[in-house]
């Protein structure tokens, strides 16, 4: 299986239905969106229902009209496809905003998402300042974690007073700097709560340069699949065509391959019979 990875201004509804069509794209993720912008946007909707985004004259948007544009954008067939991405670094305003992101759907769709995922790996300077990403990982691991449980019992309280199908708990990830063991033994820590973990192989450091370690994915694969419940894997990094996914795939075992630049480099090159 392939996924579209998310992507800031990247993985919009447009480009992920043309991903689907013509990409072979069997899920997708939003852009990511952050905790307290969705927040505001589900305690204030009428400020938010227009479609327009407003941009100034140096290019900027307002970021929480930006997501409650590229909330309002999604179509009931498009969301059935969807992983919604957060960011954040608080618990308690994550476990909000889950549950806001749910409303919101479930209001404006008449859907949920297939899942909610949390971003642990963006090394994005923003993610620095902010406190997010991969920088909250190395500064506060504990957090991390903190944060997962939090946003998996406000999901599973939102399916329960609404009698309904939880939507699945992801983290996506990078490789740890110290070693692939520590990687492993972080997303452990994780798992008691997520039902899904997708990993791009390389570090923060390495953002998105280099080759990606797939080597590294697939002892993270083994290792993981040697667990009582194994937890599915996505490995991210590198994988320019469908050739690739299939290399990566049969390589590692791993659940999914997740795409970011080759996508947006040519989708047509997934489909698999190109």
């Amino acid at each position: 299986m392939i996924y579209l990875s998310p992507m800031i201004r990247g993985s919009e509804l447009a480009f992920r239905m043309l991903c689907r069509q013509n990409g072979n794209a069997q899920l997708c993720y939003s852009p990511m969106l952050r905790d307290h912008d969705v927040i505001e946007v589900a305690s204030n909707p009428s400020n938010f229902e227009t479609k327009e985004l407003k941009i100034d004259s140096a290019g900027r948007f307002n970021s929480a009209e930006e997501s409650a544009y590229l909330i309002n954008e999604s179509t009931k067939e498009d969301v059935q496809n969807l992983i919604v991405q957060l960011c954040g670094s608080q618990p308690d305003k994550l476990a909000k905003a889950t549950t806001s992101i749910l409303d919101i759907y479930s209001n404006n769709v008449g859907i949920l998402p297939v899942g909610i995922d949390l971003n642990l790996g963006c090394p994005q300077k923003c993610a620095e300042r902010e406190g997010f990403g991969a920088y909250l990982v190395e500064k506060n691991d504990q957090m991390a974690v903190e944060c997962l449980k939090c946003m998996r019992k406000a999901i599973d309280a939102y399916a329960k007073q609404h009698d309904c199908k939880a939507p699945i708990l992801s983290a996506k990830i990078r490789l740890l700097d110290s070693d692939v063991e520590n990687t492993v033994q972080f997303i452990k820590r994780l798992k008691p709560y997520i039902d899904l973990i997708a990993i791009h192989c390389r570090t923060r450091k390495e953002k998105h340069d280099g080759k990606a370690d797939w080597e590294a994915g697939k002892q993270i694969v083994e290792d993981l699949a040697n667990d009582e419940n194994s937890l599915p894997v996505v490995l991210n990094g590198g994988v320019t065509s469908y050739k690739d996914a299939q290399t990566v795939l049969q390589m590692t075992q791993c659940h999914a391959v997740m795409v970011a630049n080759g996508y947006l480099c040519n989708h047509r090159k997934f489909n698999s019979i190109s």
